[in-house]
C-alpha cells in the first residue's frame, strides 16, 4: 500500500477511533466521572425510482441522473436502498469534539466507507468574534442545499448540478480555520483551509459532465466513467481507467480555499468561496492524474414573499489535465465549468414544496476533434415532503434533465437526450 493511502487511513481511522474509544470508556464505567458525550444516530433512505431516457452514468454511461431508463431508452423502476449511514458526534467538552459520518450504499465499492471524519475545536469566546477549527476529512462549506443530516437537502431528494458535483469529486482532507465576527444585526464569517488529497477532482466533469444525483462519494470509493474510445487503457490519447478515485493525493502538493459569509438578521445571506486544488497535472499515480482544477461559488438566500425562501448559487471554474503540448499550446484537456441554479421552498406546518432551476455548461478548449467534452444543459424539480414524525420523512420528486453533449455520439447515442425520473424516498432516523 503507498504511503499516502497509509497517511489517509490513518488520519480518517484516528477520528473514528477519537470517537469510537470515548464510548466505550462511557459504557465501562457507567457514565460516571466523564463530561463526555456520545451520540449516535443511524440514519436511512429507501427509494423508489422510474426514470426513462439514457442509462445513467452510474452504470457506465453518460446520464445524467442517479437513475435512468435501459439502451433503449425504455422506462425503467428501481427500489433500492439509497443509504445506511451511522453518525457519530462526540463532544469532549465545551470546546472539543468530532463527528464521523460512515456509510452504506449500493454504489460504493465497500460495505463501509467515510463521507466526513473530523475534530473541531471551538475556544469559548471571549469577544464578540468566534473562532473555530476542523481537522480530518470534510466537505468544504459550498452547499446551501445539503444542510440536513448525513449531507442531505430538506427540500428535494436530488440537489443541484453543483451540489451533485461536490457531493461526488470534492472532499478535502486537511486543516480549516473560520472566525466570525457578530453585530446586532449581521455576522461575518471568514473560512480558509489547506488541503490535500482532492488532487482527481475534476475528472468526472471532464469525461461526464455535469450530473443531478445525491451520491455521497466515499473517502476510499471509485466512481465509473463512460467507455469513451478517448479514454481507456487502450486509448492513445488518453489511458485514463474508467473509474476515478476522488479523495486522492496524486502530487504531495497543497491546495487552500477561502470564502467569506454575510449573514443580516439571521435570514438574509450572501457569501463567496473560491476552491485550487492546485494539483500538478502532469502528476499521475496509483493510474490517477493530478487535475488543475479552481473554481469560484457564490450564493445568495433569503425569505421573500409569503415567507417563500430563495436559494440561487453559481458556480464558474476550470479544470486542465495532461502534458502541455507546444504544437496545440495546450494540455489534454482544458475546460471551464460552468453552473447556477434558483431554488425557491416553502413550509406548510409539517409540509414543504420546493421548485428549482438549474442550467449548466461546459466549454472545451483543447483537442476538440479528438475530445469533445462540450456540453450544455437544463433541469427543472419539484417536490414535495411531509415530515411524518420527528423523525421520519416522505419525500415525492419529479426531476426533467435536457441536455447536449457531443461525446455521445462515440458512444453511439445522439448528442441531444432528456430524461424524467420519478422519485419517493422514505427517510427515517434512529
Amino acid at each position: 500500500m503507498r504511503l499516502n493511502k497509509i497517511a489517509s487511513l490513518l488520519a480518517i481511522g484516528g477520528a473514528a477511533l477519537l470517537v469510537g474509544v470515548p464510548a466505550v470508556a462511557q459504557y465501562s464505567d457507567g457514565g460516571q466521572g466523564s463530561d463526555i458525550k456520545v451520540d449516535v444516530e443511524l440514519f436511512t433512505d429507501f427509494r423508489v425510482a422510474v426514470a426513462d431516457g439514457e442509462p445513467t452514468w452510474l452504470d457506465d454511461w453518460l446520464g445524467k441522473g442517479r437513475f435512468g431508463g435501459n439502451l433503449q431508452g425504455d422506462t425503467v423502476t428501481d427500489i433500492e436502498v439509497a443509504e445506511i449511514a451511522a453518525l457519530f458526534d462526540v463532544n469532549f467538552n465545551w470546546e472539543w469534539s468530532a463527528f464521523v459520518h460512515a456509510k452504506f450504499d449500493e454504489i460504493q465499492d465497500g460495505p463501509v466507507d467515510f463521507v466526513e471524519a473530523y475534530l473541531k475545536y471551538a475556544p469559548a469566546p471571549t469577544s464578540r468574534t468566534r473562532y473555530s477549527f476542523r481537522a480530518g476529512l470534510f466537505f468544504p462549506h459550498i452547499s446551501r442545499e445539503n444542510v440536513g443530516v448525513a449531507w442531505t437537502s430538506p427540500y428535494t431528494i436530488t440537489p443541484s448540478a453543483i451540489n451533485s458535483w461536490i457531493g461526488e469529486e470534492i472532499r478535502t482532507l486537511g486543516l480549516e480555520a473560520k472566525a466570525s465576527v457578530r453585530r446586532e444585526t449581521f455576522q461575518l464569517d471568514f473560512t480558509a483551509a489547506v488541503f490535500g488529497f482532492n488532487d482527481p477532482a475534476g475528472t468526472l466533469l471532464a469525461f461526464r459532465g455535469w450530473a443531478l444525483n445525491d451520491v455521497k462519494g466515499g473517502a476510499f470509493s471509485q466512481l465509473p466513467l463512460a467507455p469513451l474510445p478517448q479514454i481507456g487503457a487502450d486509448s492513445t490519447f488518453v489511458k485514463q481507467p474508467l473509474w476515478v478515485e476522488p479523495v486522492a493525493e496524486i502530487d504531495n502538493r497543497v491546495g487552500f480555499y477561502g470564502a467569506v459569509d454575510w449573514t443580516y438578521n439571521r435570514n438574509w445571506k450572501l457569501g463567496a468561496f473560491y476552491y485550487d486544488n492546485r494539483a500538478d497535472p502532469e502528476a499521475i499515480d496509483r493510474e490517477q492524474y493530478g487535475w488543475d482544477t479552481r473554481f469560484w461559488n457564490f450564493y445568495a438566500e433569503g425569505d421573500v414573499v409569503s415567507d417563500i425562501h430563495l436559494i440561487a448559487q453559481y458556480m464558474t471554474g476550470n479544470t486542465r489535465m495532461g502534458e502541455f503540448r507546444p504544437m496545440a499550446g495546450t494540455r489534454y484537456i482544458d475546460m471551464d465549468f460552468e453552473s447556477a441554479f434558483v431554488l425557491a421552498t416553502k413550509k406548510f406546518g409539517d409540509h414543504r414544496l420546493s421548485a428549482r432551476f438549474d442550467w449548466f455548461e461546459t466549454t472545451d478548449h483543447a483537442f476538440v476533434r479528438r475530445d469533445n467534452n462540450n456540453e450544455a444543459g437544463i433541469a427543472l424539480t419539484g417536490a414535495y415532503v411531509v415530515e411524518l414524525g420527528r423523525k421520519s420523512t416522505l419525500m415525492a420528486e419529479y426531476l426533467y434533465i435536457d441536455s447536449k453533449r457531443t461525446a455521445r455520439r462515440d458512444i453511439g447515442f445522439a448528442p441531444d437526450q432528456s430524461q424524467s425520473i420519478f422519485q419517493v424516498a422514505y427517510r427515517h432516523r434512529f
